[in-house]
């Protein structure tokens, strides 16, 4: 691990282009299931759907057709990998040089259309701010393509690149490859392991922290400026909710700001930023406005400003807080009968069926279990005690639930929005008495009593016997 502290001057970073900054998952499973390659349910990443495509007849020509097409006429679909504009800034922030050396040929095979594949790549990397100094700021002459894995290499040794990232471990197998560069190994698959020489992450946010530590305050002012430009003159971090990080930012006209920086989308591929910025926008529009505004949001540094509620925490809940709790319900019930409700996907882990609900006891015991290997404790209580009573209530359960949502989902018309992690651990209480609900970013569709449930039962607060009597 670097410190900053040391002369970044010495640090030259290369890094591969295709599947390593350019994310194309999703590119290659619309243009394979729109060119009826794989059947329209099909799912799966690049990797499984490579070999299912290799694995038809002509497969391998059929497969270089498609990355042809994906990498050339379908570039602009391309996403910017979950990170990678995070550490770009802190490159930029420090002086120190990216370069971005890609083995990418003129055009793609049996390709047709002759679609240029490097000018493609060039557009997608302008239109997302690259070579923009206001931006990312990478010199245009520091990106390079080049025609094979050979001169691939020696663009990387003439560079005297001090790191090179890729997600190809055959690159660092070459044999010319230099061993004085550190080799580091970016790999969405959580199934391949650090067996080599070379280190192996999963996320960018892992790179960027493995070279430069853990994120400073310096890093957050550079990543928010694009989004409230110079009007702020304050920043400090905050204690965090759940696993996003969250600062106050201060401004120049005494304004405050909540800004957080939600997980990396490699390690929970929820959009949490989306639906979370959405949601707020939704309920003011609706005059629910007892939750925070949404100011801004960079989908790509994964970043949400709202409007800063002050507040104290609520850790000794009245009468008057469930009330407003009970209300707070009441309006998200009414809005679920007036909205468009195509336009709201499901709440995280919604429940809609007892299927459902088994499916996800079942995986958490799993899960649990498969994890408590250092706690004997545990693991003697899930299979003494949780894994006998469940098995003893689940069938009777079953038998007991509606006919209507055994194994199909309830009916839209009887459910409801729901926060999905609603609770008084939730919200904060302004000096009026008044209170504001946050973090939305589970919001969606549920079963009317998942809800009612999770705040009764939520781990996080601790109801009183008055105040549980009340709710239920």
């Amino acid at each position: 691990t670097y410190v900053i502290s040391q002369v970044n001057m010495t640090i030259r970073i290369g890094i591969d282009f295709d599947n390593t900054i350019a994310s194309y998952d999703k590119v290659f499973v619309d243009v394979a299931r729109e060119q009826h390659l794989i059947a329209k349910e099909w799912q799966g990443r690049k990797g499984a759907l490579r070999d299912h495509v290799r694995g038809c007849s002509g497969g391998e020509k059929l497969w270089m057709g498609l990355q042809g097409q994906v990498y050339g006429k379908y570039m602009h679909r391309a996403r910017l990998a979950p990170g990678v504009a995070n550490f770009f800034l802190r490159c930029l922030i420090r002086d120190i040089p990216v370069f971005i050396v890609s083995h990418k040929t003129e055009y793609g095979h049996y390709d047709a259309e002759k679609i240029p594949l490097r000018v493609e790549a060039m557009k997608w990397m302008v239109r997302l701010g690259f070579i923009d100094p206001q931006r990312f700021g990478i010199l245009r002459e520091n990106i390079y393509f080049e025609s094979t894995r050979k001169q691939k290499i020696e663009r990387i040794v003439a560079l005297d690149c001090t790191h090179f990232i890729d997600d190809l471990e055959e690159v660092f197998f070459e044999p010319n490859f230099p061993q004085e560069t550190n080799k580091i190994l970016f790999c969405c698959a959580a199934d391949i392991t650090n067996g080599h020489e070379f280190p192996v992450f999963h996320t960018w946010t892992d790179i960027s922290r493995s070279i430069f530590g853990e994120e400073k305050l310096q890093d957050v002012r550079v990543w928010l400026q694009p989004m409230i430009g110079d009007q702020f003159n304050d920043i400090s971090r905050i204690s965090g909710r759940g696993n996003s990080c969250v600062y106050k930012i201060g401004t120049a006209d005494a304004k405050n700001f909540a800004l957080k920086y939600y997980p990396d989308r490699l390690l929970d591929h929820r959009p949490r930023l989306q639906t979370e910025f959405r949601t707020f926008q939704m309920l003011h529009k609706n005059d629910i406005t007892n939750v925070p505004k949404a100011v801004n949001k960079d989908e790509h540094i994964n970043l949400g400003l709202y409007e800063w509620i002050e507040g104290e925490s609520i850790t000794d809940p009245t009468i008057d807080d469930l009330e407003q709790a009970i209300d707070f319900v009441k309006n998200l019930l009414v809005l679920s009968r007036e909205i468009d409700g195509n336009i709201i996907k499901l709440a995280s882990e919604a429940c809609l069926s007892a299927d459902d609900l088994i499916i996800q006891i079942e995986g958490r015991f799993n899960r649990f279990s498969g994890a408590c290997g250092s706690s004997p404790e545990l693991s003697s209580f899930l299979e003494k005690n949780f894994k006998p009573l469940w098995d003893d209530i689940k069938d009777k359960c079953y038998s007991l639930w509606p006919m209507g949502s055994r194994d199909q989902i309830l009916p839209r018309e009887k459910q409801i929005l729901s926060p999905s992690d609603f609770g008084f651990h939730n919200a904060l209480r302004g000096a009026d008495g008044k209170l504001t609900f946050i973090d939305f970013d589970y919001f969606g569709w549920d079963d009317p009593v998942k809800l009612t449930a999770d705040f009764i039962w939520h781990p996080a607060m601790e109801l009183n016997c008055q105040i549980a009597s009340e709710w239920e």
